[in-house]
């Protein structure tokens, strides 16, 4: 039943989008669909996904959006497509296996560390985080507190633009031992307000480490990435020179007449609340183990996915390494990315099983497009529903403007 109201959805769509818009559709560069997991039986047919494809296609190019799309529901594949450049200066194109910085979509691979550290008993989300780093300079904060921005720790990247002297890069020992040394008081009590934080995932990085005895980027490979087949998946550490960048993609900022390079910065160092470079295909590999419950067990992903609860009871649409958001009676959770010309946004819609990827890398807005590809994917229920509209993509924006 299910799938013949997906069917009829969708067919409903095509012929409302089919009788309202009007475009010719141009010669672009793509990809074909490769190294994708096994999907469900389809539920399109070929000719729904190749009208999904045109309209999503037009999209992308009245946008000048340079970048990787990857559109699923129920499992199956309904558009996968690269246009543009991973190098805007030479000229090289993107592919199917360039990866992009994820930004804060590496929170949500970051917080998935930690909770198999808690599966395994080698550490427990509500203990204090000194247990685990035993400089660490706050002595009322807990592992929940860094997860789900409730911490009140300071802004790491202003701490480190205002005391950080040296030429090189700092690490995150770097960043710690920077706050142990000007001992920044907290902004608020701990768990009585939210606050997004690129500061705490900096700091679960290490706790990882100092837990696991493994380096922050070996623990997510042998943890996360090797044991999902995320093979163009990786976290970039700047401090090592054997570090994966021949064929990833680089970000850029628009300047009058194209597009320009945006260089290295010192914040650059630091890994856990961005870092990690992966692919659209490698990123539907990890939304088919969320699916699935790999890695985690079931009840471990639904805690990941509940508000959290502030000490006054009252609560927030962020769970442990996730925002949160719901669409009529679906859930859904997400992150969106910002960092150095990259843009990044990845949907879960966990009742109806669709999912929205999307990365960019030259400083382009995506809020436009994610909202127009949304109504595509579920017409038929906004249809129904005229006066829904989804979340917009900013709803925590601001905590840092370079990270989110």
């Amino acid at each position: 039943m299910l799938r013949v109201l997906v069917i009829v959805g969708l067919i409903s769509f095509l012929s409302w989008f089919s009788n309202n818009t009007s475009f010719n559709v141009p010669t672009i560069r793509a990809e074909a669909t490769s190294d994708l997991p096994e999907a469900k039986i389809p539920v399109f047919t070929v000719e729904d996904i190749r009208l999904f494809e045109e309209r999503v296609t037009n999209l992308m190019t009245n946008t000048g959006f340079n970048g990787h799309v990857l559109v699923a529901r129920n499992g199956n594949i309904l558009f996968n497509r690269t246009m543009g450049y991973a190098d805007l200066r030479n000229e090289i194109p993107l592919t199917h296996q360039t990866p992009f910085q994820l930004a804060s979509i590496t929170k949500t691979f970051t917080a998935a560390g930690v909770l198999i550290l808690h599966q395994q008993e080698k550490l427990h989300i509500d203990s204090l985080v000194v247990h685990y780093i035993h400089e660490f300079p706050y002595r009322n904060i807990t592992v929940r507190h860094l997860l789900n921005h409730t911490s009140g720790i300071q802004n790491y990247m202003w701490v480190m633009e205002r005391y950080w002297t040296h030429s090189r890069m700092p690490s995150n020992q770097d960043m710690l031992n920077t706050f142990n040394r000007q001992r920044r008081p907290l902004d608020f009590t701990p768990g009585t307000r939210f606050a997004y934080s690129n500061t705490g995932y900096a700091m679960l990085a290490m706790v990882i480490e100092r837990v696991s005895g493994e380096r922050f980027p070996d623990f997510m490979n042998d943890n996360i990435f090797a044991p999902l087949g995320m093979h163009n998946t990786f976290v970039f550490d700047a401090h090592v020179e054997s570090a994966p960048i021949d064929h990833r993609a680089l970000g850029f900022r628009p300047v009058r007449g194209g597009h320009a390079l945006i260089q290295p910065v010192s914040h650059d160092g630091v890994m856990g609340d961005k870092g990690i470079f992966s692919t659209a295909a490698d990123l539907f590999k990890w939304d088919r183990a969320i699916a699935a419950n790999q890695l985690l067990s079931t009840s471990l992903w639904e805690k990941a996915f509940e508000k959290t609860r502030l000490r006054n009871e009252n609560t927030i649409n962020y769970g442990l390494g996730w925002r949160l958001q719901t669409f009529l009676d679906q859930r859904i959770v997400h992150h969106p990315g910002r960092w150095s010309g990259f843009r990044t946004s990845f949907k879960r819609f966990i009742d109806s099983d669709a999912t929205l990827i999307v990365l960019s890398n030259t400083s382009m807005n995506l809020s436009g497009l994610i909202e127009n590809i949304q109504k595509m994917l579920f017409h038929s229920e906004f249809a129904q529903n005229p006066g829904v509209e989804l979340t917009a993509e900013g709803e925590f924006e601001g905590a840092s403007n370079a990270n989110n």
